[in-house]
């Protein structure tokens, strides 16, 4: 009979690594308590609206930097060490937009606080991914999203009712306790084994897998020694990765999913959500920021369940199916409002509907487009572009979040809001397309079986590919 395996330490290593992106929800929740006591006097920061779009924005640009260093440390340091090298950007953004009320040093203290958030999000997939059996890779893989969401609902839930002054102690005090939970984290074998070290990758491997037998632990090490050579052997320059075309297939898979999770709302909806529902007389800004924010953690739970039961393409799919539909809604409500101007009873009768669109967006968002991009773009690629590829990945990420933050109030103002949110659905809609013909299925996979299905080659591809050789 065999033995069941014994994953406490994974799933422990595993949360608490994810929990460093409890500072990424809650950062980018930060501004919609804020904004509203920016425009009450509360704060005692005199802000313009262009100022503000700044201040909410820089915090994508400052993760765009960010994804260059954590893909340096991530290498050079290691995955435990660059955790803690992610708090001292985000302690010293925290820091400054404590004592600061120049909408000048504000931008600095969010573009501090954005390249922590981009350390963190190159390098805690690539973390949980090396460290979990396949079984349940997928499972901790979606905590990411869990802890974002819990960070995000402590600033909805705390910030409407406490100081600004209270709501950036908040903001400080996150990333102490991450550098804390991190402290035990072991090592991932994978990042010893890429530089050789097959004791110590030995070591952190039978510490995560409690086995103490010896002869299965090296058999499993062979095999992830031998994946990690043959890799190696290869190039891991950016210049690699995008024209190499074994990685070309991984690179259009996660360039596609990654438009579609920041394309379709997510930041606009987070940055601006109470003062979205402020023009809704259904319920009042708070209050829907706070079950925003419930709804939003408990779906995310709910979420890493689903991840055990059904594979990646299928929870992708009903994902952006229902985040479609959910921006179609509200941007229904908008135009009905803004542009078809109905009466005050049609006005408050549809009322309940930005609410509903978005808690429903919020929902379905957790169950696969918020999320598995991040577990994919882990999957995808081998030991030797992970890390270029993840931070070249999160790079984009953050371009794809300065546009969509920045543009928002321009394009509203231009367009309607209407406008925007059906542009967002818009997005959703092509890519309903793009996961049912181009995304794999990953779920019940070793990362070796993963790469050597991405790396098989279709016979067109082989045949055109012998014929170059043959020509040179």
């Amino acid at each position: 009979m065999t033995e069941k395996p014994d994953r406490k330490v994974q799933y422990l290593a595993g949360v608490c690594a994810a929990f460093a992106f409890t500072f990424t929800g809650a950062t980018l929740a930060w501004s919609s308590p804020a904004i509203p006591k920016f425009k009450n006097g509360e704060s005692n920061v005199i802000i313009t609206d262009a100022q503000t779009s700044w201040v909410v924005s820089l915090h994508s640009a400052g993760a765009l930097l960010g994804c260059y260093f954590g893909q340096v440390l991530n290498e050079k340091a290691g995955r435990r060490r660059t955790f803690f090298g992610s708090a001292v950007p985000a302690l010293l953004g925290a820091v400054i937009l404590l004592n600061t009320s120049l909408p000048e040093l504000m931008c600095v203290a969010r573009f501090l606080m954005g390249l922590a958030t981009g350390i963190i999000a190159v390098v805690t997939m690539i973390y949980i991914t090396e460290i979990a059996d396949k079984e349940i890779r997928g499972a901790l893989g979606m905590t990411v999203q869990v802890m974002s969401n819990l960070g995000s609902l402590t600033i909805y839930s705390i910030g409407p009712f406490v100081s600004y002054t209270t709501l950036n102690w908040i903001i400080m005090i996150i990333p102490i306790f991450y550098v804390l939970l991190c402290l035990w984290i072991p090592e991932s074998p994978y990042y010893h084994l890429k530089d050789g070290r097959f004791e110590a990758a030995k070591r952190e491997f039978m510490r995560l897998q409690r086995n103490r037998d010896e002869r299965a632990v090296d058999d499993q090490m062979k095999i992830m020694r031998d994946h990690v050579r043959e890799s190696m052997e290869n190039k891991t320059t950016l210049k690699e990765l995008l024209t190499n075309m074994r990685y070309r297939k991984a690179v259009y898979i996660v360039t596609g999913l990654k438009l579609l999770q920041y394309m379709t709302g997510i930041l606009v909806i987070q940055s601006y959500l109470e003062p979205i529902f402020r023009q809704s007389n259904f319920v009042s800004g708070p209050i829907a920021s706070i079950v925003y924010g419930f709804v939003q953690l408990g779906a995310g739970i709910g979420a890493t369940f689903l991840s055990r039961w059904f594979g990646r393409r299928i929870l992708l799919f009903i994902s952006c199916l229902g985040v479609s539909l959910a921006m179609t809604l509200v941007g229904l409500f908008f135009f009905l409002q803004d542009a078809m101007q109905v009466s005050t009873e049609i006005s408050r009768a549809i009322s309940w509907m930005p609410l509903v669109g978005i808690l429903g967006f919020n929902v379905l968002y957790a169950v696969g487009v918020g999320n598995l991009p991040y577990v994919l773009q882990a999957e995808l690629f081998p030991v030797n572009v992970k890390g270029v590829a993840s931070s070249t990945a999160t790079m984009l990420a953050c371009i794809l979040s300065f546009l969509v933050t920045k543009c928002y109030q321009q394009v509203k103002d231009a367009c309607g809001h209407y406008m925007v949110f059906w542009s967002f659905a818009a997005v959703g809609y092509v890519g309903l397309f793009f996961i049912y013909f181009f995304v794999p299925e990953t779920k019940g996979k070793t990362l070796e079986e993963v790469q050597t299905n991405m790396q098989d080659q279709r016979p067109e591809e082989e045949a055109l590919n012998t014929g170059k050789v043959e020509k040179s």
